[in-house]
């Protein structure tokens, strides 16, 4: 039976390492430079990356190390003002992430091991940093750059000792890659810890550089901690003989992946535009054992993600519903209703509805949550709440006869089909970063002392998806209500409040 390992803070455990994730190049004699681990945090919003790298460096005398990265665009280079891998290690421990590993789970490994959670002490800080980048065009030309470079440092390189640089870059510009970030820094005979440098960069594909390691060779280990636009899944094993050289002692390991909001994002990286209101963002690791003798770097296509959990199965499943470790949370089960639920009258999907054990029967789509966040941020009609709203988990029931609104038939059959009956409301808002819509909990029998009741119907739309209906309620005594069909129009690619009709006065 499969097994599940839960991925502690070692995944971020610094060791007394060298350089990581970057090509070194060392112009001093007799000097003994080990590359044990590598560690990277790799957030991608469809477009554009971000890779922060920070690691541990330790030589056997003081030396001074350039150390290069190929990029497949122009970067944008800055020193991370917080710790983002601090950040992560939190997040992976309140997320739970597994790797699938024997056939137990269990915090600390596998049944019949004991472990212990590892201490992470983070050496001396090192703040300084010069980095230069450039774009190569030629590599005759980058030839004599670097040999500039190192005259302008008043230093004596050994051509023989950088063939293996231009080498490594040759091969890099080869497959597109014209883009290069040499960071020089100063490492002594003891571990210090190198604040985290990001790099940002235009590119559609998940992107880290592997053969640059091969410059130093030997083993270690890599570990990507991914906050993507959805999961890797399974598929990625038809990569593998592409990357990796395969053989004893290889091992290459997927995580579990967990739903990020974008607070939670931003923790690692403080930038809230960088993913959208809209964005599935998701955290996972991806870890490899074994000799840095990389085939090609890692590459993954965004369209290859899918939007919500990955989890892996339970071999002790009785029912038709599988069993998934771990279970998947409340936020997660939304994000595969999203995806199933509108396809539930398909065969092609049932076994999918099937196995996540999906009730698709009281499913909201997310637009429809859209059109709702959109109602009670804009310039509501009198007498509705407007900013801070507590909803009834209830939709209303309503039918729509009135003459007094004019609106698109295709709107109004919509919107009536939807509220024959009352459906359950969802936490689907859209993630702006603060959590401004709630669902009561629907425990109090009585009105609140403040705010009163809130009513939403189901949302009603024209065939273009471009108009929508929706009819709000709040109550706020015995003898203190309103009512109103609101109606709004999405403009560039926002839903705005068009107008209002009364329904009644309580």
């Amino acid at each position: 039976m499969k097994n599940i390992m839960l991925v502690l803070a070692i995944v971020l455990g610094f060791v007394n390492s060298a350089v990581a994730d970057r090509g070194p190049v060392i112009w001093q004699q007799d000097v003994s430079l080990t590359q044990e681990s590598q560690k990277a945090i790799i957030l991608h919003n469809g477009t554009r990356e971000v890779l922060i790298l920070g690691t541990e460096l330790k030589a056997s005398t003081e030396i001074d190390l350039l150390e290069f990265i190929p990029l497949p665009s122009q970067p944008k280079v800055t020193l991370a003002n917080s710790d983002p891998f601090k950040a992560a290690v939190r997040l992976i421990t309140e997320k739970g992430l597994v790797f699938l590993v024997g056939d137990a789970v269990t915090k600390g490994g596998a049944s019949g091991t004991a472990t212990v959670p590892v201490e992470i002490r983070f050496s001396e800080k090192i703040g300084l940093h010069d980095i230069t980048a450039i774009k190569i065009n030629d590599i005759d030309e980058f030839a004599r750059w670097l040999d500039g470079f190192f005259r302008g440092k008043g230093i004596e390189a050994d051509s023989r000792r950088l063939s293996g640089v231009l080498t490594n870059a040759r091969d890099y510009m080869k497959r597109g890659y014209n883009h290069f970030v040499f960071d020089y820094v100063k490492v002594a005979d003891k571990t210090r810890f190198a604040e985290p440098l990001i790099y940002s960069f235009a590119t559609e594909k998940i992107y880290y550089p592997l053969k640059t390691s091969n410059l130093i060779g030997g083993k270690g280990m890599v570990e990507m901690i991914l906050v993507l636009p959805g999961s890797i899944t399974d598929d990625i094993w038809q990569d593998v003989n592409r990357i990796f050289t395969l053989g004893a002692g290889v091992g290459i390991e997927l995580s579990s992946s967990s739903k990020l909001y974008r607070t939670e994002a931003e923790t690692l990286y403080p930038d809230s535009g960088f993913f959208g209101q809209r964005s599935k963002i998701y955290m996972q690791v991806l870890r490899y054992r074994g000799p840095y003798n990389f085939k090609d770097d890692f590459t993954h296509d965004i369209a290859r993600l899918v939007p919500y959990a990955h989890r892996f199965q339970s071999a002790r499943w009785q029912s038709m519903v599988k069993d998934f470790s771990p279970p998947f949370r409340a936020e997660e089960i939304r994000d595969l209703k999203e995806v199933f639920c509108p396809k539930s009258g398909d065969p092609q999907y049932i076994f999918q509805i099937t196995d996540y054990g999906l009730d698709c029967g009281d499913f909201i789509p997310g637009e429809e949550y859209e059109v709702y966040a959109a109602l009670f941020r804009g310039r509501v009609p009198s007498g509705i709440p407007h900013g801070w709203v507590e909803l009834q988990k209830a939709t209303s029931i309503k039918e729509l006869r009135s003459k007094k609104i004019n609106i698109d038939k295709a709107i109004l059959k919509d919107f009536n089909d939807k509220n024959r009956i009352s459906y359950s409301l969802e936490n689907a808002f859209p993630d702006d970063g603060v959590r401004r819509i709630t669902i009561a909990d629907g425990k109090a029998g009585v009105l609140p002392l403040k705010g009163g009741k809130t009513y939403v119907s189901r949302v009603g739309f024209d065939r273009n998806r471009s108009t929508a209906l929706v009819h709000v309620d709040h109550i706020a005594g015995p003898r203190a209500g309103v009512a109103y069909y609101v109606t709004l129009q999405k403009k560039d690619g926002e839903w705005v409040i068009t107008t209002s009709v009364m329904e009644a006065i309580y």
